[in-house]
């Protein structure tokens, strides 16, 4: 079984900071549900957003919105059922930094992973919760960087027209602010938990035990070790006691 730690550690965000009390990873949906929300209203959203060219696809058709639902998948999913919020994260990390070379295809995966996201809570989850969806990565070049702020900046200012139903907010957090609002609360929320499942945590706890040197060996002291002509002597005298 492959094992994302980025992963890991936005379930224990969303299960610890967030308080959500239901959360999975690689969440799809299935043909069998029934669409819970008003599906024309996700379905008229789907279609202008593709008419907008925020939503393109290689090729040259274009999938229905239900083919286009069946191909999505969540890569966590928290819900907090007392605030009534619905959260979705993705966490890309690369140990030199995210910096993709064709930056403008990046744009435009970076927003369609979170307009799916959104139409996915549209159809399946109640209009009456609040959606947050979450882009984070721990290390992004500065050019990028910039690139991906103007980006979740443009998908918020579609909320009063074509994201208009759902409340919904698109956030994209990086580098120090990835450790000021999702690594350091995650760890400070979780300290007096113990969960097997979280292996994030789990890694985190053990780098974290204080470990200590092991004290020296006294050594025993022989016959051989002695000096011959001084403590033989005591060592018989002892003996003799």
């Amino acid at each position: 079984m492959k094992i994302e730690i980025g992963e890991s550690l936005a379930v224990s965000y969303l299960k610890h900071v967030k308080r959500c009390v239901i959360y999975q990873t690689n969440w799809k949906s299935s043909s069998q549900w029934a669409f819970l929300g008003e599906v024309g209203d996700a379905s008229e959203a789907f279609e202008r957003l593709v008419k907008d060219g925020l939503l393109s696809f290689q090729g040259k058709t274009k999938p229905s919105f239900s083919q286009f639902l069946k191909q999505a998948e969540i890569d966590i999913l928290g819900i907090n059922l007392f605030e009534k919020k619905m959260y979705v994260m993705d966490i890309a990390y690369h140990e030199d930094g995210l910096n993709y070379k064709n930056e403008d295809r990046t744009i435009k995966s970076f927003k369609k992973k979170l307009l799916r996201s959104y139409l996915l809570l549209r159809s399946y989850f109640p209009e009456d919760y609040e959606y947050e969806i979450i882009f984070a990565s721990p290390k992004v070049r500065p050019k990028l960087n910039k690139e991906l702020e103007d980006a979740t900046e443009a998908l918020n200012d579609l909320r009063d027209d074509v994201l208009s139903k759902g409340a919904v907010v698109f956030k994209y957090i990086a580098n120090d602010k990835f450790k000021d609002k999702i690594l350091d609360p995650t760890l400070e929320a979780s300290k007096d938990d113990a969960d097997t499942n979280e292996l994030f945590l789990r890694s985190y706890k053990l780098l974290s035990m204080p470990y200590t040197a092991p004290k020296p060996v006294k050594k025993k002291e022989y016959i051989a070790d002695l000096d011959p002509l001084e403590e033989v002597e005591d060592y018989l005298e002892d003996e003799e006691e």
